[in-house]
């Protein structure tokens, strides 16, 4: 044989002249004279040819040709892959060049004079992509020999030129097109969804943000149903695991798609769809046989959108307002408890104030302003004041209680106010018959749907495939099933080489792996990334790897799919999130949205009665009851003994035992929870053995009615140590956002002190059940929603004050407190105006006469920092001023009091002087040590 790397045999050929390398199946050649003898044939024998010298031409001495990887080789305009090395023969009148590649079918070469070669530099985009492949080519090399993304990378060779993956590793646009008119919602769906469900059908890359219980899943049902009925695309559903597809598949059956479904993930799955084919297609013909539906014209689907597009606008806005009414009734419970109504003078001189806004603004230019100048200055504004509010005369403003008084009427005409509004969009979503409005449009869209598929199937027959084989009719097979179920790793698989789906949409995406989802990638045009930022994360393989990351955003280490994608495209990326929450008790997700969610979620009131208490802590009698293994692992015998034991007898007897979920962090305390169940059911409750304990991420993507967690750690060292794991914020999201009527925390005796999520968990709770249980704190809650109103009502009051020096001062301090509260360790803390002493500190003996005095009379702190989640003050801050402060005896007096008041009440207190410097240092460290303790 010849050796295609040191010599070239061309020989001519007759039919259209030129030379044609028959390289590889010379077996020898020899010269003789005018003619040259060449065998041809293979290994296993060949057969001697006779040829003129003129028609054979055979080159040596090989140069090789350096080839950057960046370089591009084309022969005759075609692209050759996956090149690895380039040789040139030189000849008389003309040099040939042979190029070597490897491919996923094996490795080759092929040969072309030099007039048919041509090398270019590819475009940095183009390198830049494939420096990412290479580094994540690497990663997978240093996975385990049997490893399945091993032996996949070791076959990916190229990225493909019109796909999602090379879309998104090029750093390209996401690139909008034009969606297909009209947009169908043929299973119900919100505001929210459609806007996602137009976002995704118009950008080649889109994300959907999908917090807990706001129905991606049903998001992403409608959103195949218009890809495959009204534009006629294949669609891709992948996930890290199967069980996010099968939900996916699971709400395609009940809406009786089923039979556009392909389910090729798990194998026995895979089995079962192909032998149940014959089934399929009678179903699918009895189904055609039946009664055609009236389909509606377009201009009436578009008039029933815009229709129920403005009744759903009117629908979020209820849900706001029954949400911001829930807040201000549960803040005015803890106002109520605070105070002695008994003391509180009666407003009966101000009739003016009959709304709300009127009472933020009489305190805004009473309490809060600074005094008038002059006699006739003190005389205009009290005169000014008499003709908006009303008489002024028997209301002492520089009492306490007076101000206190004016509190409780901003919170009872701000309940009447949103009562009012509750009621009113209530009566116009009655009148205008919304859930029926909402009905005829879904059955509408689903007329359009259903006749759009039958038009399909009617044309086309059925035919049977075989899994060995239905890759190479793909074409037909797609057209029959257009949607292919798969996991991420497995999709490419599924795909025939040189195929691309038309939309990929990854469910879980926050789970999924850069490795899994670049093979899934590779499989479609478009891409729409589903998942949760907030939610468990991938946990990535430990891979020792040469190659670092050719840029950070595509770090497998650090990254899944939607985190990766979202930092790639940053603020340019089509994002849709879904803001409607229909699972939980509102009460519950409270807590996930304003702690994780920044309040964005809009809560759906559920129908029939609440389940009160939603939200419960347990704690376990005092001690250290955990237990660290020395092979991996934490239990709590107690914890386990207290969930079955008490919690299901005291807080589970209205909820049917199949409704319950029992979970934990660590796998070792389900089990221990798991036994102590089994004790329980060989004495008095055999239906226990209904109850599902499992950990935290295995619960993720599923609900019951009532969740109990067992947080296992307690307050020794070793208990400590377990609290960075226990306290990760996105298993606590996840974990509350499980339970739809009742989430119940059984943790230790202190109630994890060191946690900062957990933490803000247990002081939530204990915020959401006022007057229940004993309050330890002598400082009370923060009214959160009456100083976030009253800060709004004092901004132009500001504004117009900002030339006063002593106001001014206080301005550029609110200013700076604004800003270091938006850097990451503080996101959770808010600032408070002009927070009243006495609404913020209980009574207490270490106070003198002297003291409740002070605090009697109008006493205010210059803004209190509060946790936002909490409603615990963190920190108490004065701004003083060198004249009204350092220079002023009798204020500094009064400073000295509010001193030992805070000392009293154990609130920390920073005083920032208007001359001093790195106010903002002291103001990070203060926060910071408050924050730790």
């Amino acid at each position: 044989m010849i050796d295609p790397r040191q010599e070239v045999v061309l020989i001519r050929n007759k039919e259209r002249g030129g030379f044609d390398d028959k390289t590889a199946q010379v077996l020898a050649y020899h010269e003789a004279g005018n003619v040259i003898n060449v065998t041809l044939g293979s290994r296993n024998g060949g057969r001697s040819y006779r040829y003129a010298a003129t028609n054979v031409v055979v080159l040596g001495n090989p140069e090789v040709i350096v080839i950057h990887r960046a370089d591009v080789v084309q022969i005759r305009g075609g692209t050759i892959q996956g090149v690895t090395e380039v040789l040139r023969f030189p000849g008389g009148r003309e040099s040939w060049f042979r190029v070597f590649y490897s491919s996923e079918s094996g490795d080759g070469y092929t040969t072309c004079p030099e007039t048919q070669l041509r090398v270019t530099r590819k475009p940095e985009e183009v390198q830049a992509a494939e420096a990412v492949l290479d580094y994540w080519r690497d990663l997978a090399a240093n996975l385990a020999p049997n490893d399945f993304l091993r032996r996949e990378y070791s076959n990916f060779k190229d990225i493909p030129a019109d796909s999602a993956l090379r879309l998104l590793l090029e750093g390209r646009p996401p690139m909008s097109v034009d969606p297909a008119a009209p947009v169908l919602e043929p299973f119900s769906s919100n505001i929210s969804q459609r806007d996602a469900l137009v976002m995704a059908l118009g950008n080649r890359i889109s994300v959907i943000d999908g917090p807990p219980g706001t129905g991606k899943t049903q998001t992403i049902v409608n959103l195949i149903a218009n890809l495959v009925s009204v534009q006629g695309k294949t669609v891709g559903v992948a996930s890290l695991n199967n069980a996010a597809v099968e939900n996916v598949r699971d709400k395609l059956i009940d809406h009786g798609l089923g039979h556009i479904v392909a389910d090729l993930g798990r194998q026995d799955k895979r089995d079962e769809f192909f032998l149940r084919q014959g089934e399929r297609n009678s179903d699918l013909d009895a189904w055609l046989r039946g009664p055609i539906p009236e389909e509606i014209p377009n201009e009436d689907l578009e008039s029933s959108t815009r229709q129920l597009r403005t009744l759903q606008e009117t629908s979020r806005q209820l849900a706001l307002w029954q949400q911001e009414l829930d807040a201000f009734q549960l803040e005015r419970d803890h106002f109520l408890l605070s105070v002695d109504r008994a003391d509180l003078p009666e407003l009966e001189g101000l009739s003016r104030l009959q709304t709300s806004g009127q009472v933020l603004r009489f305190l805004a230019e009473t309490v809060s302003a600074p005094p008038a100048p002059g006699r006739l200055g003190k005389f205009i504004r009290r005169l000014r004041l008499r003709l908006r509010y009303g008489r002024l005369s028997q209301l002492d403003l520089g009492d306490s209680n007076t101000v206190l008084s004016l509190h409780q009427a901003f919170y009872d005409l701000k309940v009447a106010e949103l009562e009012k509004q509750v009621e009113k969009a209530s009566g116009l979503l009655a009148s205008s018959e919304y859930a029926h409005v909402q009905t005829e449009y879904c059955s509408s869209s689903k007329r359009r749907l259903e006749g759009l598929l039958r038009r399909r199937y009617m044309a086309m027959p059925r035919r049977i495939y075989a899994k060995e084989t239905y890759n190479k009719q793909f074409a037909d097979f797609t057209a029959d099933y257009p949607v292919l179920l798969s996991t991420c790793h497995s999709l490419r698989r599924n795909v025939p080489r040189g195929q691309l789906l038309d939309y990929l949409i990854i469910d879980e995406a926050s789970q999924v792996d850069l490795l899994a989802a670049g093979l899934a990638l590779s499989c479609a045009r478009n891409v729409v990334i589903v998942g949760d930022l907030k939610q468990l994360q991938h946990i990535a393989t430990p891979i020792r790897a040469a190659k670092t990351p050719p840029v950070p955003h595509f770090d497998y280490k650090r990254h899944s799919i939607l985190s990766a994608v979202i930092a790639a495209y940053g603020p340019s990326l089509p994002r849709t999130m879904l803001r409607e929450h229909y699972r939980c008790d509102p009460a519950i997700i409270d807590f996930c949205n304003k702690k994780f969610y920044d309040g964005q979620l809009i809560p759906v009131p559920p129908a029939g009665p609440r389940h009160h208490p939603a939200l419960v802590v347990v704690r376990t009698t005092a001690g250290n009851h955990m237990r660290a293994h020395s092979s991996g692992g934490r239990t709590n015998q107690r914890e386990a003994e207290v969930i079955a034991k008490e919690v299901l007898r005291d807080f589970c007897q209205d909820v049917r035992r199949e409704n319950i979920g029992v979970i934990s962090p660590y796998r070792r305390q389900v089990d221990k929870i798991t036994d102590a169940l089994l004790e329980r059911i060989q004495t008095d409750d055999a239906l226990i053995n209904d109850v599902q304990a499992d950990t935290v991420h295995k619960f993720q993507g599923r609900e019951k009615e009532v969740v109990i967690m067992s947080t296992v750690v307690d307050e020794t060292a070793e208990g400590h140590r377990g609290i960075q794991f226990v306290d990760d914020p996105n298993l606590v999201n996840v974990a509350v956002s499980r339970a739809t009527k009742r989430f119940v925390l059984v943790t230790n005796y202190d109630m994890v002190p060191q946690s900062r999520n957990l933490r803000d968990l247990v002081l939530f709770i204990r915020y959401s059940n006022p007057g229940e249980g004993v309050v330890e704190s002598t400082v009370v809650s923060v009214f959160d929603l009456l100083y976030r109103e009253y800060s709004a009502v004092l901004q132009p009051l500001a504004d117009r004050l900002k030339k006063d020096s002593a106001f001014a001062s206080e301005n550029i301090i609110h200013t700076v407190l604004s800003e270091i509260l938006t850097e990451a360790p503080f996101t959770d803390l808010a600032l408070a105006p002009q927070v009243l002493l006495k609404s913020l500190l209980r009574a207490t003996t270490a106070l003198t006469p002297e003291h409740i005095s002070y605090i009697n009379n109008g006493a205010t702190f210059d803004f209190v920092i509060y946790n936002r989640i909490t409603r615990q003050a963190v920190l108490a801050v004065e701004v003083d001023g060198f004249e009204f402060h350092e220079n002023n005896a009798v204020q500094r007096v009064r400073d000295a009091q509010k001193n030992a008041i805070c000392a009293a009440h154990g609130l920390p207190l920073i005083r920032l002087a208007t001359t001093g410097s790195r106010e903002e240092a002291r103001i990070r460290q203060a926060l910071s040590h408050a924050l730790d303790n």
